[in-house]
Parts: C-alpha cells; sequence; structure tokens
C-alpha cells in the first residue's frame, strides 16, 4: 500500500471535487438555508458547517489502509463512520445523505435527481464544550471529566474482545515498531536517521521489558476494537459527554488495548499543558473498571502512539493539500523525542519492578 496520499482519477467523474466543494459552500445546497457556512479542509475530506449541522464529504482519493476512489467506496466509508461513531456519540451522527445533481444542473444535499456522492450529517457540537477548546479557555470542569472517563471504560467493557495468543500480541507490538521505523527513515520526510534509530532501539528494549506484562494483556482479553483516535479536539463535554471521529476505515488500527487508547489522551493532553486533565480521565476509567495496568506500560504505550503520531504527522508533508499549513517536519521531530522519552521512562519504572 501506498504510505503517501494520491487523488485517485475519479477525482473528476460525475461533478469534480472542487464543483462539490463550490456548491456545498453555498446555502442554496441545503433545504435549511443555512446563514453561514464555515468550509473545513482536512487530509481525506472537506467538511462544512451550517448553523446547526456538519456535512463530511469525502475525497477521491487513495491513502495507506484507506480506499475512497469510487462512489462506492466513499458510501461505505461513510456508513461505517456513522455506525462506529454511534457507540460514542449517538446523538451526534444523524446518517449518511446524498449529494444529487438536479435537473438544472445544480448539486443538493437529499432531495431527487443523479448521486454524485455521499456525505455523513452530523449535528454540530458547540466548540466550547470541546475538550481542547475548554482547556485553552481554562474552563475544564472535573465532573465532566470523570463522567467522560467512567464512560469511556464501559465503552471498552461493553466491545468486541479482539482475541490474541500471549505470543502473538507481543509480536504484533514488535510488528508495529519495525513498521514505523521504517516508514520515519522515508528521505522524503527528512528527518535525521539517528533519531529515528534512537526511537526504535528504546522501544525495542522496553518491549523486551515489558513482555510478560504485554502477553498477560492479551491473556486477559483486553484488546479491544477501540475508537482509534482518541484525542482532545474528539472530546465532547456535554451532557451526556461524546465522542467523535473515531477511525473509520481501519479495524487493525483501532484495535487496541484500552490502556494504549488512554495513555496517547493523556499525552495529548500533556501537550496542551494540561496533565492533570489526562490523569482525571485515567484514574476515572481506572477506577470504574478496575484495570490494573502499570505505570511502566503506561509509559510504552506512550511511546508507541507518539511514534505513531510522528508518521502521521510527518506524512502531511505528501499531501498538497495541507503541507505548507503547519511545520510538520517540526512536529514529527518534537513526537520522536516524546516517544524516546517515554520509552526510556517505562525501562526505568520497568527495573525498578524487578
Amino acid at each position: 500500500m501506498d504510505a503517501g496520499f494520491s487523488p485517485s482519477p475519479q477525482a473528476s467523474a460525475d461533478a469534480g471535487l472542487a464543483a462539490k466543494v463550490a456548491a456545498l459552500r453555498s446555502s442554496q445546497a441545503y433545504d435549511e438555508r443555512p446563514r453561514c457556512i464555515d468550509a473545513i479542509e482536512t487530509h481525506f475530506a472537506w467538511v462544512f458547517l451550517t448553523d446547526e449541522f456538519a456535512f463530511k464529504l469525502k475525497k477521491p482519493m487513495r491513502a495507506e489502509f484507506l480506499e475512497l476512489a469510487t462512489l462506492a467506496d466513499r458510501r461505505f466509508n461513510c456508513t461505517e463512520e456513522v455506525r462506529l461513531n454511534r457507540r460514542l456519540a449517538p446523538d451526534v451522527y444523524l446518517g449518511v445523505v446524498p449529494l444529487q445533481r438536479r435537473a438544472d444542473g445544480s448539486l443538493h444535499v437529499g432531495g431527487d435527481g443523479a448521486v454524485v456522492d455521499w456525505l455523513v450529517k452530523m449535528r454540530r457540537l458547540p466548540a466550547a464544550c470541546m475538550l481542547d477548546t475548554a482547556i485553552a479557555s481554562g474552563t475544564v470542569n472535573c465532573a465532566a471529566l470523570v463522567s467522560v472517563g467512567r464512560m469511556l471504560a464501559r465503552f471498552y467493557q461493553a466491545q468486541q474482545r479482539m482475541e490474541f495468543a500471549p505470543s502473538d500480541y507481543l509480536a504484533r507490538i514488535g510488528c508495529q515498531i519495525q513498521v514505523d521505523r521504517s516508514a520515519l527513515l522515508a528521505p522524503d520526510l527528512n528527518i535525521a536517521p539517528s533519531l529515528v534509530e534512537s526511537v526504535a532501539a528504546a522501544q525495542f528494549t522496553a518491549h523486551a521489558a515489558l513482555a510478560p506484562e504485554l502477553r498477560l494483556r492479551a491473556q486477559q482479553r483486553r484488546i479491544v476494537e477501540a475508537h482509534g483516535d482518541l484525542r482532545p479536539e474528539h472530546i465532547g463535554l456535554s451532557d451526556p459527554p461524546c465522542v467523535i471521529d473515531s477511525l473509520e476505515f481501519s479495524q487493525d488500527l483501532r484495535t487496541l488495548d484500552p490502556g494504549e487508547e488512554l495513555a496517547f489522551l493523556w499525552m495529548e493532553c500533556v501537550r496542551l499543558g494540561a496533565g492533570w486533565v489526562g490523569t482525571t480521565l485515567l484514574d476515572a476509567y481506572r477506577s470504574e473498571s478496575g484495570d490494573p495496568i502499570t505505570p511502566a506500560l503506561l509509559d510504552f504505550y506512550r511511546s508507541r502512539r507518539a511514534a505513531v503520531r510522528a508518521k502521521l504527522v510527518a506524512w502531511h508533508l505528501r499531501d498538497p493539500a495541507v503541507n505548507c499549513l503547519a511545520d510538520w517536519s517540526k512536529q514529527a521531530r518534537e513526537y520522536l523525542e516524546l516517544a524516546r522519552s517515554y520509552a526510556l521512562a517505562a525501562v526505568g519504572r520497568a527495573g525498578q519492578c524487578h
């Protein structure tokens, strides 16, 4: 699979992507005739924010683990996004709706005419209730965090268990370390090989030191079909709380130990200058679930997620739509330095336990 981001020839089929984006920027494309529309471009999609709703249009493209080349591909992906996200945000994800070409040639959301694409329709959440915004504004409510942590514990308990023999789970993580190492060494990403190699070496050392605990996690059947991208900007501190933007395009990538997913969330809170938020969420999860995960394993999982984030951030350099929006190389290096420090911390903690 291509690790980069490549548009598909389907981009010019039916109404071209540019024409679809232009149409969805206009209030005439919606029955509710919104007063204002904000359009946001991401790697894989365009999101259109109206007064009450959000509509997501997938780009016709191929990327690693992701196939959106055809209309059928995009419809399936939209359907999966709604299905998966209704697990943690049932009132937010309203369904999949068609973008249709009317008899006069105009494009409209729903109604009559030929279907030229599919959209995920969501209820728009107030920005102020999202965890990243609340952290920035200093308005995070501790009771709301506890509610989120408990909700996540119940969510993980209810999810399908992904069965791994203990040795297979250990091997899976070792393979992931090697895959990330190889991806980050790609010359076009311009990351110092010495940094990449030092991260991989530290992670392999931690992997060996924590092998008994990693095997035990699989033996205890703790690996589940999780959210896959649990970041502060995806958590709504509403009543009841919700979590949006589950990773929809790969079951393998959302197959995780809940401890790994929560370690990632903790790490992202620390990066926003609010480590106490991540700690509160993790403590609420552990209290509700009774999960005995150790600090050493949490550090190792933080290291692993930091390396994955470094890879994803670095891949932005290959996407013409966003490669000029930030210093992705710098961000990737920062994540790799975090990955190394967490792996070394995991080794140190593991050594203290023996």
